[in-house]
């Protein structure tokens, strides 16, 4: 077996490989998670400026006044929405086990829940840099 029969093996086994909804919803959970982590250590962080004095406190918080971290708080709380409804998915599987029989569906409940409840968050959010905002 030469080295191109190997690697072309490895890519139909690569390619054939089926992520379940179990997968994509452990990965969201823990990505989330990891995520809220971060915000938090970063706003420790930025808090614990004030220790600094009034002006280093000011300057690191007009670092966070720009469009680019207004969206990555959209995508915070995003994460936030998701890691909570999921979290509570996994908490009423564990009490009542007759409902992973409903596995998909509660999965595709906390992904659209996601999405509708974050439709007017971001909106809310993205409203002082929008067009249509007051700035």
């Amino acid at each position: 077996m030469t080295t191109l029969d190997r690697l072309l093996g490895l890519q139909d086994r690569i390619v054939r490989y089926r992520i379940s909804w179990a997968q994509l919803a452990w990965f969201g959970h823990r990505l989330s998670g990891i995520g809220v982590v971060l915000y938090l250590f970063v706003h420790i962080v930025e808090t614990s400026m004030v220790t600094l004095g009034p002006n280093v406190y000011n300057t690191t918080l007009g670092l966070f006044h720009n469009l680019p971290v207004r969206l990555g708080e959209i995508l915070l709380m995003a994460a936030l929405v998701y890691h909570s409804l999921n979290g509570l998915r996994v908490i009423a599987m564990d009490f009542w086990p007759r409902l992973t029989v409903y596995y998909r569906g509660l999965t595709y409940a906390v992904v659209s829940s996601t999405v509708v409840a974050m439709i007017p968050l971001a909106l809310i959010m993205i409203t002082p840099y929008a067009p249509w905002g007051h700035r």
